[in-house]
């Protein structure tokens, strides 16, 4: 396979577009609206389902084929404010380990701080503890109830941690906040923008789903709305090729070898690649010598929208295609530019013959 560096950097600069818009689980609207403008251009029809996912109608005629990929962010909820100015939010998702004393954004625009206590006050047993669920506050800067409601704070407002968008020594190393699934969201838009709709074999529908982190909630809706007779999940999923880990025994996934393919995924609801699309998928892997990486991820709670997807309305041949990221959940999730672009030649490929 031959990297298109044009192609590539269109694609960065769309990804770095995407992560600096805050949107957690529930709060995914000024995502969608941002993505709108990026889409209409090169679609039949863009519009929302009951369930608020957007829906982009690429067109083509036969099976009809949805490319789905998250918006939702982890993050936080404000159940209520202070007396004193401080926010006390509910924890959408975030790993105990990466809440405290991290920088936030609340509704998208006012900076605030995961407080702690300081460490010089902290008793050795504190210093090993993490905050519990009912101890995390947001500090924003204020002094009063008042002051943070005329700053448009109010109770179901929402934060997530800042835009913190780095690239390595290597470029084609890009970390951040929310990776999963920016990155995702970023190939099906340049993917669209590069898609010749001559050429379609199916009839096309990419959609941006809402509440996958909390319940694989909006593929289900869009599967049951649109009826697609094969899915596709555009997402990222954790890899462990770094210290600590047995990655050739336990998850066999390296960043800048490729995109990944599951063949079964998730812990309690597990679910299995459709055979036809599997034979597609390699085929075409085999054809057009794209570095692709299989990966079995029973037992990881790693599910994506095509779990809950695949089994709605009469039943969908799914599949799922993942962007590898170290970091999971964390606010320094890292991926290799390569591997989105080795998805996006597949995808290309998949929706043309």
């Amino acid at each position: 396979m031959q990297i298109d560096n044009k192609r590539k950097e269109e694609y960065r600069g769309t990804l770095k577009d995407l992560l600096k818009i805050s949107s957690p689980s529930g709060k995914e609207r000024v995502m969608t609206e941002h993505i709108i403008p990026l889409v209409k251009p090169y679609a039949e029809d863009v519009s929302y389902d009951n369930y608020g996912n957007l829906i982009v109608n690429v067109g083509g005629e036969g099976k009809k084929l949805m490319l789905c990929a998250h918006v939702d962010e982890l993050g936080y909820w404000i159940r209520t404010i202070t007396d004193d100015g401080f926010l006390i939010p509910a924890n959408v998702r975030v790993p105990d380990k990466c809440v405290e004393a991290r920088q936030v954004v609340v509704n998208g625009k006012i900076p605030g701080i995961v407080g702690t206590k300081a460490a010089h006050l902290q008793t050795p047993e504190e210093r090993r503890q993490l905050l519990g669920p009912n101890e995390i506050f947001i500090d924003i800067g204020v002094s009063s109830r008042e002051e943070a409601e005329k700053l448009g704070v109010r109770t179901g407002s929402y934060a997530s941690h800042v835009n913190n968008y780095m690239e390595m020594a290597d470029s084609d190393l890009v970390c951040c906040r929310a990776v999963d699934n920016r990155a995702g969201c970023a190939a099906l838009i340049e993917l669209l923008k590069h898609i010749d709709k001559s050429r379609l074999s199916c009839q096309l529908y990419i959609v941006f789903t809402l509440q996958e982190e909390v319940g694989l909630r909006g593929a289900a809706a869009a599967v049951n709305y649109l009826c697609p007779d094969m899915m596709i999940a555009v997402d990222t999923v954790p890899c462990a090729d770094t210290p600590g880990m047995n990655w050739r025994r336990d998850l066999p996934i390296q960043l800048g070898h490729g995109v990944v393919c599951s063949i079964s995924e998730g812990a309690g609801p597990m679910n299995f690649i459709h055979p036809d699309m599997e034979k597609k998928i390699f085929d075409l892997k085999d054809k057009y010598d794209i570095p692709l990486q299989p990966a079995s991820i029973c037992g990881f709670s790693a599910s994506t929208d095509a779990l809950a997807g695949s089994i709605q309305g009469r039943g969908v041949a799914a599949a799922t295609l993942t962007i590898p990221r170290r970091y999971s959940h964390s606010p320094v999730e890292l991926m290799h530019l390569n591997d989105a672009m080795a998805m996006m030649e597949l995808l290309e490929h998949f929706v043309t013959e």
